[in-house]
């Protein structure tokens, strides 16, 4: 994975934004790390990395998803934007004209052939809908971190004790982690490093509960108490460990 195209350094930018991550005691080190590269991203495509040549042959195949869509058009650039929406539905309007006249025709055919092309016909549309460049290069910067992560469990000695002093991971993360761990740990690792990590997990959880309870007490008649960091921020953290993103 690192020892392509100058991966040495890859693997030690990954391994520093990852130590980073850690020492700021996030809810979610991933949760975090994501924040970060997605506003990077955000960034970037509303300046000139947008217009770079091999940057628009992706946006025109693959556009952007409705939620990255809103955050770049709530952006300063909307010229850029509108630029790369431009060849973007240039590049795809054939599609969706194929696709808006397929229905008609399905839905003049038999019960049996509409049941058949109109759901082919919805799944087609969804798709070009939810296709989107930034959550491509989301996925492989999270299947990096995550890479990097169980790395460093395994080969450094000094990351074992943050690790277990973290709070673990939402549960989104936890699956994509568990599932590179599965892949990558021999033997009895896997077991060990599940060992540090459920622990983690069941505290938070139990800490989150916990916590919550007290966050609404501090809504009942009488109660004049103002909490503790903790305790106001339960809300906001049990969503982020149940949805997966910090909500703020």
């Amino acid at each position: 994975m690192y020892r392509k195209d100058g991966g040495e350094l890859m693997l030690k930018l990954e391994i520093s934004r990852v130590h980073d991550a850690y020492a700021q005691g996030a809810e979610c080190p991933l949760c975090a790390l994501m924040e970060a590269a997605e506003r990077t991203y955000l960034v970037s495509f509303q300046h000139s990395r947008v217009m770079e040549p091999n940057v628009r042959v992706k946006t025109n195949a693959l556009g952007f998803c409705p939620d990255h869509l809103g955050k770049l058009y709530r952006g300063e650039n909307k010229l850029g934007l509108a630029l790369v929406m431009l060849t973007h539905l240039q590049e795809k309007t054939a599609d969706l004209h194929s696709a808006l006249d397929g229905s008609i025709q399905a839905a003049r055919a038999g019960a049996r052939e509409r049941s058949r092309r109109i759901p082919r016909i919805i799944e087609s549309l969804e798709a070009l809908r939810n296709s989107c460049f930034i959550c491509g290069l989301l996925s492989q910067d999270l299947a990096r971190y995550s890479w990097t992560i169980l790395y460093l469990w395994r080969k450094d000695p000094q990351f074992p004790p943050l690790f277990r002093a973290s709070r673990g991971f939402c549960l989104s993360h936890f699956c994509t982690v568990l599932a590179i761990a599965c892949d990558i740990l021999r033997g009895d690792r896997l077991a060990i490093w599940l060992d540090d990590a459920v622990p983690l997990m069941k505290r938070t959880l139990n800490g989150l509960e916990k916590d919550l309870l007290s966050f609404t007490q501090l809504y009942q008649a009488g109660n004049q108490s103002l909490g503790t960091d903790e305790v106001r921020s339960a809300l906001a953290r049990t969503l982020q460990m149940l949805a997966g993103r910090a909500q703020k």
